[in-house]
């Protein structure tokens, strides 16, 4: 079976679709969608899957809308008209996801519990004392679980994925996935940075290729594939592209 489909398949499975949405994964996904600091983020990630669907595809249906209007009538007539093309549709996302990632944040606790100021002259600095008390780290307090609403339309890519390609195919994505209804964030969660995000599933193997930038010359081969990784994340998070690898299976 090829690389693409396996993964696929993988998707599709309840029981088999922890092994492509690690927790890593996850934390890579909702870190295009929101505002998250991923260093604040403590494990474990994880999601709840309220709808996927696979093989997504553009609505092959046509729409027109004309405005009549005889002379002296001050509303027009109108006509609404939906056919379809006949064609069969496109390919738009390998699936779309929507659910939710459930993140637990670390939250620092503190207090200020004195500040005392002094000044020798008129134009001396002026000198600030603060004593700070911090609870304990076994005291610290049990970070919540949050919960994000997220829409995701995958591209999976094979043993050789072309960049380009998957470039071309994700307006596609993310306009197959506009049919569904986004979900509201509630007050107090981090800001949302995009309502429907396209995420690249790879191979991990992919960023072996030096042809991807962002790889120190005198690292390991392992650590130049995470450097092209973490580059290729950093710049297509601002296209709403998030990337996640997967490795084969035994």
């Amino acid at each position: 079976m090829d690389v693409d489909s396996e993964i696929v398949l993988r998707l599709a499975d309840p029981a088999a679709r922890a092994s492509v949405l690690t927790a890593d994964a996850l934390l890579a996904i909702g870190s295009v969608a929101y505002e998250l600091d991923p260093a604040l983020v403590t494990d474990p990630v994880t999601a709840t899957f309220e709808r996927f669907d696979l093989a997504v595809t553009l609505d092959p249906h046509a729409s027109a809308m004309a405005q009549f209007r005889r002379t002296g009538e001050p509303v027009p007539w109108e006509v609404a008209a939906s056919w379809d093309t006949g064609q069969a549709p496109l390919a738009a996302a390998d699936a779309v996801w929507a659910g939710e990632i459930v993140v637990r944040a670390a939250v620092l606790d503190g207090t200020i519990v004195a500040v005392t100021a002094e000044q020798s002259g008129v134009d001396d600095p002026v000198a600030l004392d603060a004593t700070l008390r911090m609870s304990p780290p076994e005291r610290d307090p049990v970070p919540a679980p949050v919960s994000l609403p997220v829409l995701v339309a995958f591209l999976v890519a094979g043993a050789a994925p072309s960049p380009r390609e998957l470039l071309r195919a994700t307006p596609a994505a993310r306009l197959g996935a506009a049919r569904y209804p986004v979900a509201a964030v509630p007050a107090g969660l981090p800001v949302r940075r995009f309502d429907r995000v396209v995420c690249w599933v790879v191979p991990g193997t992919a960023f072996d290729d030096p042809g991807w930038p962002g790889a120190q010359s005198d690292s390991t081969p392992e650590q130049r594939r995470a450097d092209r990784l973490r580059s290729a994340r950093s710049w297509l998070a601002g296209q709403g592209v998030a990337v996640i690898t997967t490795t084969e299976t035994p």
